[in-house]
This record gives C-alpha cells, sequence and structure tokens, in this order.
C-alpha cells in the first residue's frame, strides 16, 4: 500500500509532498487546486509509466495529436518547462517513476521513462492510438462524457461471485427493488421488481448510472488502487453514507487503496462520520489541495479526524 506520493515538475505541481497515506484517502479543494492530475499522476504510476495510459491521459485533456511528439510537453509543469526549452533535459517524478524529455541534435522533443534503479524504457510513442490504455488502476472519471470501461469490467466479473457483489452494492445504495442487470456495448438494461419488463439504466437517472459505474469500479478493484474524481456525483448525501461504508469495509476486505475527490461538503462531511467509526480507526486519510500564498505552489494540507470534525461543526471551508 502506497504510504506516500511525492510528485515533481509534473503539470499544475512543481514539487508536491503527501504522507500519511492510509487506505482510504479523500482529497478537498477549490478548482484547480490539482485534485485531478493528482489522480491522474497515481494513474500513470500505477501503470510505470506505460505509453497508452498516457496517450489516453492526453488525449482526454485534449492535449494529444496522434504521431506528434510534442504531446507529451503538456506533462510538465509549464514554468519549469519554459525554463528548458533550449537543450536542457527536463525531468518530471511521480515517486520511483521518472519521465524524462530530451531535446534531439535536430531540436526535435522526445520523452522516455525510466523506475528508479531501472534501465530506461523505449521512448514515450505518440503514434500508438491512446483509446485502450492498459490502466493497473481503476479510474473513475467525473462527467458523462468521461470514458470510463464499463462494458469491458463487465465482461470480467459477470456470472461470477463479483456480479453478486455488484448486485448487493446497488440494491443497499439506490436500487433496492434491483433483480437483474445486462450490460453490454450499446445499452445498460435493469429489470426492477413491480416491472413487469426490462427498462434502460437511463431511466433511472443520473445516481443509479453514476452508481453503476462506482460498484462495477470497486468490484474490479480487488488488490488494486481505486481512483474516484469528485465521488459525490450525482449521489444524495443519504446515499453518499451508505457507499463510505461500502468503500471501507471492501478495501479492507478486498485489499483496495482508495483515492477519491470532493468538490462536495456532504461527501467530507459523511466520509468523517463513517471513519470515526472503530471499526475504521486509522484506515483513513483526509487532506486539502490549496495554493501557498506564499510561494504559489500547490501544497497539501492533512487533517486529522478530530480537527476534520472541529472544521465541520464550525461550518468552516474544510473543501
Amino acid at each position: 500500500m502506497l504510504d506516500h506520493v511525492h510528485i515533481k515538475h509534473f503539470l499544475l505541481f512543481d514539487n508536491l509532498s503527501i504522507g500519511g497515506l492510509k487506505q482510504v484517502n479523500l482529497f478537498a479543494g477549490m478548482n484547480n487546486s490539482g485534485k485531478t492530475i493528482l489522480l491522474e499522476a497515481l494513474r500513470i504510476w500505477a501503470a510505470k509509466g506505460d505509453t497508452t495510459v498516457i496517450n489516453h491521459f492526453l488525449a482526454q485533456r485534449g492535449q494529444f495529436t496522434p504521431g506528434w511528439s510534442e504531446s507529451y510537453d503538456a506533462l510538465f509543469h509549464r514554468p519549469s518547462l519554459a525554463l528548458h526549452h533550449n537543450g536542457d533535459k527536463l525531468q518530471a517524478e511521480i515517486n520511483e517513476l521518472n519521465i524524462i524529455r530530451h531535446t534531439s541534435k535536430n531540436f526535435n522533443p522526445y520523452c522516455e521513462t525510466f523506475w528508479s534503479g531501472q534501465e530506461l524504457k523505449p521512448n514515450l510513442d505518440a503514434s500508438i492510438p491512446a483509446d485502450y490504455p492498459k490502466d493497473a488502476a481503476i479510474f473513475v472519471p467525473f462527467g458523462k462524457e468521461a470514458r470510463f470501461p464499463l462494458f469491458q469490467l463487465w465482461d470480467k466479473i459477470v456470472l461470477t461471485p463479483g456480479e453478486d457483489d455488484v448486485m448487493h452494492i446497488l440494491r443497499e445504495t439506490v436500487l433496492p427493488g434491483l433483480i437483474r442487470l445486462d450490460v453490454n456495448k450499446d445499452r445498460t438494461l435493469v429489470r426492477v421488481k413491480d416491472e413487469a419488463a426490462p427498462l434502460p439504466l437511463q431511466n433511472f437517472g443520473d445516481g443509479v448510472q453514476r452508481m453503476l459505474l462506482l460498484a462495477v469500479a470497486l468490484v474490479s478493484a480487488k488488490g488494486k488502487m481505486l481512483l474516484i474524481d469528485e465521488v459525490e456525483t450525482g449521489l444524495h448525501h443519504s446515499v453518499l453514507e451508505v457507499f463510505w461504508d461500502k468503500i471501507f469495509s471492501k478495501a479492507r476486505k478486498w485489499d483496495i487503496q482508495v483515492f477519491a475527490t470532493t468538490h462536495s461538503h456532504d461527501a467530507v462531511k459523511t466520509f468523517a462520520y463513517v471513519l470515526e467509526k472503530p471499526e475504521n480507526a486509522g484506515r483513513g486519510a483526509y487532506y486539502r489541495l490549496q495554493q501557498n500564498r506564499k510561494t504559489g505552489a500547490i501544497e497539501a494540507v492533512d487533517y486529522n479526524l478530530e480537527d476534520l470534525e472541529l472544521s465541520l461543526e464550525a461550518n468552516l471551508e474544510p473543501r
């Protein structure tokens, strides 16, 4: 289990260090504080800098042009990149993973990656398609338009005990009358009590659609890292509390390390409530990402449970 993360010269982060990570970690902060970028950095780290994952990440940001190696410039902290445009190499770091930008004799940039203590990997290759990332972590993005491999993950758990786990999570959170699910590439059908025929998933609203993604992601993350961007999306605060219970219990049972982000006061409040339960003691951590007033750099401020509860009681802004 990852107990710390250090990110240097990567996108928004010049030099970010976060210690004391636990099994379930929640990050809050204002817009443009780096919450999503932190999850993406962990995603790239988990994949050990795999080209398909980096290409997919850049494509989702609208910063990837197939075959154009300059696309990788978007990986680096902009002020640092500006200082190294004249031929010097620039190195971004995500814990043991290093991404190095070189300039060839013809002044063409290219990038390579290596894991500390190991040999260099082949150069990052912008000609490799960005559509099928070889992820080692399970990443749940924010927004309806963001791509999540629901069918591919479902295909691996259907007709296994994992399918039963997904059904159980859905019944206890958003669909108590659920009988069956049919998930395929084109559409998802849901059969519930008191309905003679199955209905399209879209009929049940954003919360049910989001919870299906979260349930499939949680079941698929056994023994892996689970990354959830804006965990509260589409979910009522009462559902959030139940879901945090599921996150903590399944993370412990299935050896999952969870990293989630939020904009929601309700998400923070329900997280704190579940964290204070005796069975979850010492298993969760809360951080606020913010800009340091003196240096302007993004930093992570950790809150212990007592400080977090005091902030919530005083109606301060832990987000």
